[in-house]
């Protein structure tokens, strides 16, 4: 089992969205993918691409292949390296999903829409027919953890969206949003949820333009059920020719390619501000070449100024703590798989000889806990893979007890 992947810890925001895999991508990749491995998920966000994989032969795997099959899949060779990316095997891949999955490897720490996104994530994944025991089991896992998060710490409490954040960073740089125009470009749920952040700052007017149309008139009629507030929706082709009736864009589409450009502000007469928070992104990087415009996008995000974000910190050793548990019954799981088609054989539950090899391999792992994270922090994946695989044999040789199989055949654990 393995993980690899760029995220904003490893690559610039231009290296994120060269590797950002559409969910209508998602079906050729899986298919690329499980051309070699037995299991695979994708999770791809603003702030990361990462593969969850499980290949067959431990002793086989070549992380570097699967860096080279993402970059090549998204036509990025020009642009992205293999030193872009992260990678982990095993026990420290098991700790970078329940890290995501619990928002602590979040770039907000708490991110209230990270657990969501590994859920549908997962759901694509399995809907592909590309999940199987272990990522089945990984996965679970990772939603339990993440959910337990929400519910035994305050990780979350004061937390900020991105589309909180994206908000907060308009008021920032212009002040009071009261008697502001923006335009919100997109109508899904980033969207959404910008638009109820931004009506809690008692914004002026809401503009809203998408593809579809009949989208954004739903967008608004649903909003305009619970808040008053002055709107218009915006035709998709056209809406460029009303940005000097804005003051801000926040923009959040699926588009593949740039929507807004440089040339879309050639009559700009007043200051404009805008927010890119899509991925891959909506503004064209030249665009602020023009004097009345300002351009953040989701890496600007880090400089808003998060007041409950050291209020949330002090909860870390709490999330570590969990992790760290679900972490040791997962691989005390994943290491016992040698043992539980014999144990499933016995027709009943497994006999005392196979349930003592399972608390010695338990023992084993807490036991061992340092050194498997010290593995988890290695640079050199192929190093960290042969140092794994001696543990991993060191593991099972050192057993001392055997067990029996439903036919009475003898077995040792090294066999």
């Amino acid at each position: 089992m393995f993980a690899l992947g760029v995220n904003h810890k490893t690559a610039s925001i231009e290296v994120r969205e060269k590797m950002y895999v559409h969910e209508s991508e998602a079906a050729a990749l899986f298919e690329k993918l499980k051309e070699t491995l037995t299991e695979c998920v994708v999770v791809s966000t603003c702030n990361r691409t990462e593969i969850y994989g499980v290949h067959p032969s431990a002793s086989e795997v070549n992380l570097d292949f699967y860096k080279d099959l993402l970059i090549n899949f998204k036509n990025a060779s020009d642009s992205v390296k293999r030193e872009d990316f992260f990678t982990s095997i095993s026990c420290s891949a098991c700790l970078q999903l329940f890290s995501v999955a619990t928002s602590i490897d979040s770039k907000i720490v708490g991110d209230t829409q990270i657990l969501q996104q590994v859920r549908h994530s997962y759901s694509i994944a399995k809907n592909s027919g590309a999940t199987g025991k272990i990522l089945n089991q990984l996965l679970q896992r990772a939603f339990k953890i993440g959910k337990k998060t929400y519910l035994e710490t305050s990780i979350h409490k004061g937390a900020i969206s991105i589309s909180l954040a994206a908000v907060e960073l308009a008021r920032e740089t212009l002040g009071s949003l009261a008697d502001k125009t923006v335009l919100i470009v997109g109508a899904g749920e980033t969207a959404q949820l910008t638009a109820e952040c931004l009506l809690k700052k008692r914004i002026g007017k809401i503009f809203v333009t998408n593809r579809t149309n009949s989208h954004a008139e739903d967008f608004l009629n649903e909003l305009h059920k619970t808040h008053d507030f002055q709107s218009e929706t915006l035709d998709f082709k056209t809406f460029r020719n009303r940005l000097n009736e804005v003051d801000i864009v926040i923009s959040s589409t699926g588009a593949t390619e740039y929507i807004i450009q440089k040339e879309d502000f050639d009559n700009q007469n007043r200051r404009i501000l805008l927010v890119d928070i899509a991925m891959p992104r909506d503004i064209a990087p030249e665009s602020e070449e023009n004097k009345f415009v300002t351009l953040k996008n989701i890496d600007d995000l880090n400089r808003v100024i998060d007041r409950n974000h050291a209020k949330r910190l002090t909860e870390l050793p709490l999330v570590k703590k969990m992790i760290y548990q679900e972490m040791g019954d997962f691989l005390v799981w994943y290491y016992s798989l040698p043992l539980l088609p014999q144990a499933c054989q016995m027709s009943g539950k497994p006999d005392f000889e196979t349930v003592a090899e399972i608390k010695r391999i338990k023992q084993f792992l807490n036991d061992n806990a340092s050194r498997f994270h010290k593995m988890a922090r290695q640079t050199d994946a192929e190093s960290e893979m042969n140092e794994h695989l001696n543990l991993v044999n060191h593991l099972f040789s050192m057993k001392e007890t055997s067990f029996f199989r439903a036919d009475g055949e003898e077995l040792s654990v090294e066999k």
